[in-house]
């Protein structure tokens, strides 16, 4: 039973143990207070005028901020579960007492219909809140999500039974016995919270729940200093208002219109059963799908909306019928739909304030509705003599300021959900992050004298960084005790053309240490018009290069020293110098030409060609600065060697506008080399300009799945820096629901292998789902790009994390802003609790039908473009014996992919065996 129960509800078994007990809770505690409330009405009505409701209800209000006040406090020093209980007794004995004094020869004092029109507000409205408190604490927030479906059942069924229990009770005892009826619902509900407690989560505490919290003080704080809660504190008190008002008119009206007590009791208590009913069925039939596809967003209207159409029939015709409508608008709706959407907007409220919050708002403030909407029913039907009808006109405004509110909290939820996630992103951020900024900024500014190896390592990163900028704090290496110290951090001062250290730089022409004093005079050649024959007479010895590199420096500066002839015999000469042994020269004649005058061609198209990593990329450099257009060419051919990529970009973003067709000439070619191809999206992002932007967007839809990426990536990175810029729509939105449908493809081809593979196929899932990581930050990165005024970077961090709170908090942000098409396709995809099964059975749905069969699953991956992918089909090939594609594997033992050979080649081996163990068994 238990198992067919978890798999019609979608919940596991340990949800449904706690699930089950707090839909009885509710459930007695609804029933209690539907017979309590039909008790009340029909007692009060009998002694009193219909006018005089008001006033109980402002009573009502008054009596509920100090009880919980006393509630809240009391929280502080004992644990929910005895705070409950305790509360739940204390209803259960009053409500005998009450009884006890209705059936005494007292029982016709107009006091006692006052005590008890009093006593069943409170109970109505503290009950119900214990529940969900209780739910909020038992539950985690995707366990609520899964569980609050089955948990407001509990309050609708409680709802239908108290309301049929009310009929048949007092026709049969007469009012008065519903007191004790809610009596024994508050002891079983006492029983309940107890056995509630038994499945608590683990690391629950024993003490109290807001301990220091400082009582309805602290609470109006907390909402206060949020617009958050204010906007949900906004909500439930123009609710509270407006439907204190209506439920008035809907008595007044029953009341004319049914004089005797008891056939008022049983039309209310008729009413409640069938307005139970209604709402059951719509939670149990459209409660959750709504919730689905229109979202938060729109659910939170539909009462507000229902209540104005219904009400203006009660202002038109103003027949018990009308009013009928308008009451059961109210409840039939609010106790399916508006109370999940209600209890939805509880969840990014963080949970140390969930208690003191939720406590306040939904009691106090509820009923803080409920007097002001008792002053107002004063005012306009006592004061002004308004009849019941014409009272219409005020629900009506409040209607109004009722969806106000409603934009507000929309508003606000979404933006509270974007800013819980953005601030995961920056924690992940800052703990993961800036290798440079955290290991080398910081140590070079706590660790100046610290550890040698420390600070060389940083300095090493600096000289990795494709950003020439150094921190500050490598000034002060200058005067480093270590020579190697010294050396590297003026090198990169020199890089950084930093000019404020060559008074410094000077005094190193005399440091002790050959290799310093070389770096200085290279330096001050470079950057401080330093005649280097001159220092070499005065300080002495340095390394050949440094003296080659000064001379041609100084021979090729503009004046009367100039001899570009001598110069450029000199720099040929250098740049001639062979093997690893000339390295450090060639190195400086390439840095050395990006600041001669450009008339050094010749050499510097040699060096483009070296083999050395370190030179050519200088050269680059170089090619940029001096906008040398001919030698475009030839360094977007090098783009194939990883080492020369930073440099590249470097040199070719210095370009512009200009070379944005040689690109697009590249990055369009098939016959162009991958690895140069996918080198190019960076290039132009580089560039940044429209044109660069256009030939990126030419390139989103290539077969290529890592070109394609990085494409996305680059206009991604775009749109955020330029968001004037309109991005092609049309084409995004292609580019995007090819995206998804392949996620879908991914999810048929890991459903077809799984079932042939078996345990076998672990290590083809696990390539398909690397490569699904990817198409979802695809997806996202083009979702940023539609919808850009959303923080969907912060989603898709969230997403990833294991913080259950985050993970929810992200889904619930993806649904709240995007439009029902999209969600309907990605929310299955991207949230964890779905399980595969149901998203290969979603993905059947969405592509119109199953793979065929293994063979077919193999051929999806065997046609793309994915190395990867790729190799997962390799594997399968092998393992399965599948010699139709032979073919293939002929064809990728060769391919340039490592990887991708390597399972081609195993798998061509699979398949021989397969064949020389076949022709054995034919020959035997």
């Amino acid at each position: 039973m238990l198992i067919l129960l978890t798999r019609l509800l979608g919940m596991s078994p340990r949800e449904l143990r706690r699930a089950l007990p707090l839909f009885g809770y509710l459930f007695l505690t609804m029933a209690g207070s539907v017979a309590g409330k039909s008790a009340r009405d029909a007692l009060f009505l009998e002694r009193y005028d219909a006018i005089q409701l008001p006033w109980a209800d402002i009573v009502i209000a008054l009596i509920v901020g100090v009880v919980v006040s006393v509630y809240v406090r009391l929280g502080q020093h004992i644990n929910l579960r005895n705070l409950q209980m305790v509360s739940l007794v204390g209803f259960a004995i009053s409500a005998i007492g009450l009884w006890w004094w209705a059936m005494s020869p007292d029982g016709e004092s107009g006091a006692l219909f006052l005590v008890i029109y009093v006593w069943v507000g409170v109970l109505s409205v503290l009950g119900p809140a214990q529940v969900w408190t209780l739910a909020n604490f038992m539950l985690t927030t995707r366990e609520a999500k899964r569980a609050f479906g089955l948990v407001g059942s509990g309050a609708i069924l409680g709802w239908i039974v108290g309301g049929l229990a009310t009929r048949l009770a007092v026709g049969e005892f007469g009012t008065e016995v519903m007191l004790l009826a809610t009596a024994v619902t508050q002891l079983l509900s006492a029983a309940l919270v107890w056995i509630v407690w038994t499945h608590r989560p683990v690391e629950d505490v024993s003490g109290g729940l807001v301990a220091g919290a400082g009582g309805l003080r602290s609470a109006f704080a907390i909402i206060g200093s949020s617009r958050y809660l204010k906007a949900i504190g906004a909500v439930i008190l123009i609710s509270s208002v407006a439907t204190t008002v209506e439920a008035w008119q809907f008595k007044a009206i029953a009341k004319a219109a049914i004089p005797d007590t008891d056939a008022l009791a049983m039309f209310f208590g008729t009413f409640n059963t069938v307005a139970g009913i209604a709402s059951l069925a719509l939670q149990l039939l459209l409660t959750g799908r709504v919730l689905r596809r229109a979202g938060i967003g729109m659910t939170l209207f539909i009462v507000p909306v229902a209540l104005t159409m219904t009400s203006a029939g009660v202002l038109i015709t103003g027949t018990l019928a009308a009013a009928t409508l308008l009451r059961a608008s109210d409840q039939v709706l609010r106790y399916s739909i508006d109370k999940a959407t209600i209890e939805l907007l509880y969840l990014p409220v963080p949970a140390s304030q969930t208690f003191v919050v939720k406590s306040f708002i939904d009691t106090v403030m509820y009923r803080m509705g409920d007097g002001i909407g008792g002053l107002l029913v004063l005012l306009f039907a006592a004061g002004l003599a308004w009849s019941p009808a014409q009272v219409s006109w005020v629900v009506l405004t409040l209607l109004g300021a009722w969806i106000a509110a409603a934009v507000v909290a929309r508003r606000e939820y979404i933006e509270n959900l974007q800013d819980s996630i953005h601030q995961h992103r920056l924690d992940a951020e800052r703990s993961s992050a800036p290798v440079i900024e955290r290991a080398a900024s910081e140590m070079l500014t706590a660790r100046l004298s610290g550890e040698t190896h420390e600070i060389v390592y940083a300095l090493s990163l600096f000289e990795m960084a494709h950003d020439r900028a150094v921190h500050p704090a490598v000034r002060g290496l200058l005067r480093h005790a270590v020579p190697e110290v010294r050396r590297r951090a003026l090198a990169l001062l020199s890089r950084a053309n930093d000019r404020s250290v060559t008074d410094e730089v000077q005094q190193l022409l005399h440091d002790p240490d050959l290799e310093v004093r070389t770096e200085a005079l290279l330096y001050l050649t470079e950057h401080a018009n330093l005649d280097p024959l001159a220092s070499i007479e005065s300080v002495g010895d340095f390394e050949d290069f440094s003296i080659r590199a000064s001379m041609v420096a100084f021979l090729a500066r503009p004046g009367r020293a100039q001899n570009i002839d001598a110069a450029s015999l000199m720099l040929q000469k250098m740049v001639e110098e062979p093997g690893a042994a000339g390295q450090r020269t060639r190195l400086e004649a390439a840095r050395l030409i990006e600041f001669l005058p450009d008339l050094f061609d010749r050499e510097l198209r040699t060096l483009l060609q070296d083999e050395d990593a370190a030179v050519a990329g200088a050269a680059m450099r170089a090619v940029g600065r001096l906008q040398k257009r001919l030698m475009v060419g030839r360094i977007i051919e090098r783009m194939h060697e990883p080492a020369l990529v930073p440099a590249a970009i470097d040199a070719l973003a210095r370009f512009g506008d200009r070379i944005v067709g040689t690109l697009r000439d590249f990055l369009v070619d098939p016959q162009s080399p991958v690895d140069v191809r996918r080198e190019i999206p960076a290039v132009l992002q580089a560039i940044g300009t429209r044109a660069a932007q256009v030939v990126l967007t030419e390139s989103v839809l290539d077969k290529d799945v890592v070109l394609r990426y990085r494409c996305i990536a680059a206009l991604n990175k775009l749109a955020q820096l330029h968001p004037d810029r309109k991005v092609d729509r049309k084409v995004i939105e292609s580019v995007l629901a090819a995206e998804i449908l392949g996620h879908y493809r991914s999810y048929q081809v890991i459903g077809s292998l799984s079932r042939t593979l078996g345990d076998g196929g672990e290590p083809v899932r696990q390539g398909i789902e690397e490569s699904m990581q990817k198409e979802t930050e695809r997806i996202f990165r083009l979702l940023k790009m539609l919808y850009p005024e959303h923080d969907l970077h912060s989603a898709y961090v969230g997403l990833q994390s294991t913080d259950p709170v985050v993970h929810d908090n992200a889904i619930e942000f993806i649904d709240a802003i995007l439009p029902p098409e999209v969600r309907g396709l990605l929310l299955p995809l991207i949230d964890r609790e779905v399980p595969v099964r149901v998203r290969i059975e979603r993905a059947n749905q969405v592509l119109g039908r199953e793979l065929g069969g293994r063979e077919e699953a193999v051929e999806v991956l065997a046609t793309g473009a994915d190395p990867w992918l790729r190799s997962c089909a390799a594997y399968c090939i092998g393992e399965l014996r599948l010699a139709r594609f032979a073919p293939k594997l002929d064809e990728w033992s060769r391919d340039a992919d490592p990887l991708l050979r390597m399972a081609a080649v195993e798998a061509q081996a699979k398949l021989k065996d397969a064949a020389s163990h076949a022709a054995g068994v034919g020959l035997l």
